[in-house]
């Protein structure tokens, strides 16, 4: 039988975790928003607002799993990584925000943080996910044990670490 505070359900702090990533996202894709887009550009705009969300509430997540609930276990590698993915698009968009009416595109100081950053995380966590499972012996990799549902949501993120990529790009566009 499971414990109440085990951290595989979603709770009140969890929801608020996935606003904040929603309010860092919007500071990234409203300026896209703005521009004259096609029916296709809606759409992939609204993408790029959802997987962003999910990416920028890692940071958020991690902080109040860990240090506020204080779950048995916890961090386990999948929380650690989406931490890592995210920590870029909330550095980003606190400079983003900071930056009054100035595009950020031309200021070098966001260019380099969203870039860097995510080419850190990127990296970072292909050699995580490298490591641990495909270089690591058969009998190791086979003992992955899934746990709650922000590990899953992080080893997720990790493996689609192209596509943080291509976000990237979009916002410095």
């Amino acid at each position: 039988m499971q414990g109440i505070n085990d951290g595989r359900d979603l709770n009140v702090l969890d929801v608020l975790a996935l606003v904040m990533g929603s309010a860092i996202a919007c500071v990234h894709v409203l300026r896209i928003m703005r521009g004259g887009l096609s029916s296709a550009g809606w759409v992939m705009a609204c993408l790029m607002f959802a997987y962003v969300s999910l990416t920028a509430a890692g940071p958020f997540v991690f902080m109040e799993r860990k240090y506020s609930r204080r779950l048995p276990g916890y961090p386990r590698t999948g929380d650690i990584l989406w931490a890592m993915l995210g920590l870029p698009w909330v550095v980003s968009a606190l400079l983003q925000a900071a930056m009054s009416d100035e595009d950020p595109r031309q200021n070098p100081l966001f260019f380099s943080t969203l870039t860097v950053g995510l080419a850190l995380a990127c990296t970072g966590a292909l050699a995580i996910i490298w490591g641990k499972w495909v270089v690591a012996p058969p009998h190791r990799a086979e003992a992955f044990e899934s746990g709650p549902w922000t590990n899953r949501v992080g080893l997720f993120l990790a493996v689609a670490w192209p596509i943080q990529c291509g976000l990237g790009m979009a916002a410095l566009n």
